[in-house]
């Protein structure tokens, strides 16, 4: 099971729920989303297309939502660094 936190709201994600794996790497993605992890409830509201995400906005509730904490590190993919947490060196 492929773990992530979500770059936006700081929940935990699965990529086969949310397809995260192929969401952040296509090329109908907008721009400002390309390249991020981003839970199935922040993906965007519209593809690079204008077409509708009709998945954006919703929890997928296989699982519940919750929130990343230090424990999770080791079982996601992405564990975030002090950095990115908002402090500094």
């Amino acid at each position: 099971m492929s773990l992530y936190v979500c770059e936006k709201c700081g929940c935990i994600d699965n990529t086969a729920c949310g397809g995260q794996s192929v969401f952040r790497n296509s090329s109908w993605v907008p721009e400002e989303s390309k390249g991020r992890y981003l839970c199935c409830e922040c993906t965007p509201i519209y593809f690079s297309d204008g077409s509708i995400n009709e998945d954006s906005g919703k929890w997928h509730n296989r699982f519940p939502k919750r929130k990343y904490a230090e424990e999770d590190r080791d079982r996601v993919i992405n564990p975030p660094t002090k950095l990115n947490e908002g402090e500094s060196k």
